[in-house]
């Protein structure tokens, strides 16, 4: 088994912890691993015109005009209402925003890390942690095994927060939001957002880049249909025809329902929405960021700028206190918890305004 040394290592290739990579390649021998050779599939939320700035500072910003990636053209809102609101970023100072081919969006990040060079490792998973010596030993399986030793280590692994787990930090969950999504053509052309409340939870729908982005009525536009609920609202089987059925009730959605190609449609199941945190941010030299840090209910669509900000503010940290700072992880927490109060205030507003 080959050893090796390293300042950070970042667990997770998604956009956390690319952008994270990014920024501290600059000052610090950065190692990112993933257990995936290639972004899973995932259909990511709209990314807000903030993100914009995000990426300047990165030099990146370029990127989302190469590739298929589509702008956002705003939503039509039924939150509360029967009647609907448009909402758009015409007077937004960053923009519009954009609706993301998103495992297209992180295979550019992944090259970019590899241009400024980061040590990439994928497929590899990580066997053992161990912490000794002030310092991280890291067991990591990939073509063949490695020992990795580093000053600081960043959880990036999502909501299943591999690493925090296996320090036995806990984790809190406030709800049990669930999400069902399908996918299929309709044709509509507009890149319009759709979002509606019902009594037993929301609705929303939102053009993707792939595989139909053109206004060719003939081919369609491809778009995806999700239904945020609890599970006491679920059936025991789901099929397309169950779930159709239930958004042509919806306020806004009927008239889309009706615009679906027939047999383009494919329901792709249930996936967690809820809002839940780590207890802590960090623990001895180490740090997450993104959802494993915290995750947030779909509504508030910041599931991948937070991604992007915490990866931010935690390389900040890093490169202005150095490694061995005590400071950054009290710095870090405070910041994360300002976020935290903040999302929580706003979630409630919004949900306040359909009960």
């Amino acid at each position: 088994m080959r050893t090796e040394h390293t300042q950070i290592v970042i667990i997770g290739a998604g956009i956390g912890g690319c952008i994270a990579a990014l920024a501290l390649a600059k000052h610090y021998h950065v190692t990112l691993i993933d257990n995936h050779e290639q972004p899973p599939e995932k259909v990511g939320e709209c990314l807000p015109p903030a993100a914009r700035r995000i990426l300047k500072l990165l030099d990146i910003q370029s990127l989302l005009d190469d590739g298929p990636h589509l702008v956002s053209q705003g939503m039509l809102s039924y939150w509360g209402s029967p009647q609907p609101t448009v909402m758009d970023n015409l007077r937004n100072p960053d923009g519009l925003g954009w609706h993301l081919d998103r495992p297209h969006f992180e295979r550019q990040l992944r090259t970019q890390a590899q241009l400024r060079g980061v040590q990439c490792l994928w497929p590899a998973t990580l066997k053992e942690s161990v912490y000794h010596d002030h310092k991280w030993h890291l067991q990591i399986s990939a073509q063949q095994y490695a020992l990795l030793t580093a000053d600081i280590v960043i959880d990036a692994t999502g909501r299943h927060c591999v690493f925090a787990r296996k320090q036995n930090m806990k984790r809190k969950q406030l709800d049990k939001l669930m999400s069902i999504w399908l996918t299929g053509q309709f044709k509509v052309t507009k890149n319009m957002a759709l979002i509606s409340s019902t009594d037993n939870g929301w609705w929303y729908s939102a053009p993707l880049p792939t595989g139909g982005s053109s206004a060719n009525i003939s081919i369609g536009q491809s778009r995806i249909v999700s239904w945020q609920l609890d599970p006491e609202h679920l059936q025991k089987h789901q099929d397309s025809q169950w779930f159709l059925n239930q958004a042509k009730r919806v306020n806004g959605f009927g008239t889309l329902i009706k615009q679906l190609i027939e047999r383009s449609e494919q329901l792709h199941g249930i996936v967690a929405a809820n809002t839940s945190r780590l207890e802590h941010f960090y623990g001895q030299q180490w740090f997450a960021i993104g959802d494993a840090a915290m995750s947030f209910d779909p509504l508030s669509s910041q599931g991948m700028f937070n991604a992007m900000a915490s990866a931010m503010q935690l390389s900040d940290l890093l490169i202005q206190n150095g490694l061995v700072s005590t400071q950054t992880a009290l710095q870090y927490q405070q910041q994360m918890e300002s976020v935290w109060e903040q999302y929580l205030h706003h979630k409630n507003v919004y949900y306040a305004q359909v009960s």
